[in-house]
């Protein structure tokens, strides 16, 4: 009989070694396009420019909608990162991340950009452009990225309640 150990992990610890790894492909993405000279906003264009309304089921859904469809995604692909709906409404909804955020999380949630030698300038660059392009194939205005404290907002807001922006 082979005496050797086996070890089986639990399923959340595999699914939180995937979300790892698709964040690791995500940015490895994003630093080959920074290499070859292009900047993050012009990769984040690229890859979301189309999409959203398959995903999203609807042409223009309304803030909270979108939100929550968003923050569903995120507790799937991202099981590590928390954050919080502190707003829901038609016109404008809004998340707080308040444990990590789409670009890392752990002890040092930047550690894996800079292992591909990646900054969190290039990082946050990246994903406020891609929200951006996302949104506004929904008829909604994005705005992602961390605020003088560091705390990172996701805002939605309908186009119609920009003053048509």
């Amino acid at each position: 009989m082979d005496s050797t150990k086996v070890t089986i992990d639990s399923a959340p610890d595999v699914w939180r070694r995937t979300a790892k790894s698709r964040l690791r492909f995500e940015l490895a993405g994003l630093a080959f396009a920074c290499q070859k000279s292009f900047r993050p906003e012009e990769y984040a264009r690229h890859l979301w420019d189309k999409g959203a309304v398959h995903w999203m089921g609807k042409a223009k859904p309304a803030a909270a909608e979108y939100l929550l469809k968003e923050a569903q995604a995120f507790r799937e692909f991202y099981p590590d990162v928390s954050f919080t709906i502190v707003a829901a409404g038609v016109e404008r909804a809004e998340l707080i991340f308040t444990g990590g955020c789409l670009g890392g999380w752990g002890e040092d949630r930047w550690a894996l950009a800079r292992s591909l030698g990646l900054t969190k300038k290039d990082v946050c660059a990246y994903c406020r452009e891609s929200f951006l392009v996302w949104a506004e194939q929904l008829g909604l205005h994005a705005c992602i990225g961390p605020e003088e404290d560091e705390t990172c907002r996701l805002l939605a807001v309908t186009i119609s309640s920009q003053g048509g922006r």
